[in-house]
């Protein structure tokens, strides 16, 4: 199936609850609150999540860059 992205989300809701705490810029908070609503369930997939946080899929921060 082309244009389907797997990822692995490794850190625990707690963890990326308190990562979004720390987080000092907009892209990086986006970043963590797109893998917590993952996390949550909240997102099915990455473009759904990226639309609940007013964002397109192509204008969010890339997942695996630092």
């Amino acid at each position: 199936m082309s244009g389907v992205y797997q990822l692995e989300i490794k850190e625990t809701v707690a963890e990326l609850k308190d990562l979004l705490a720390i987080q000092k810029t907009a892209m990086a908070k986006e970043r963590v609150q797109l893998l917590y609503l993952l996390k949550t369930g909240h997102g099915q997939t990455i473009s759904q999540t990226a639309e609940m946080i007013g964002r397109n899929r192509v204008a969010l921060p890339k997942l695996g860059s630092k």
